[in-house]
């Protein structure tokens, strides 16, 4: 069943490594109007970068992924 038919929010992961936070910045520009419809969960930095570009988006900044950031998002339950 999707997300959307179930009336759950999309719940979506981001994590960018070293040189590809512009890259992912950029893709979130790019689909800002679909990410408007998601709770985005996202390493610090990563996290941050994204928020500051699109402040209109809700985004959760975890720890960075050295101190822990990826093993919070894989440990997020995703209610499904």
């Amino acid at each position: 069943m999707s997300n959307r038919s179930s009336n759950k929010r999309l719940r979506l992961a981001l994590v960018a490594h070293d040189a590809k936070k512009d890259l992912m910045v950029e893709w979130a520009r790019a689909n800002g109007d679909t990410l408007k419809h998601a709770h985005i969960f996202a390493t610090g930095t990563t996290g941050g970068r994204i928020s500051a570009a699109l402040p209109n988006l809700e985004v959760t900044a975890l720890k960075s992924g050295p101190l822990g950031g990826d093993q919070q998002i894989g440990a997020i339950e995703c209610g499904c």
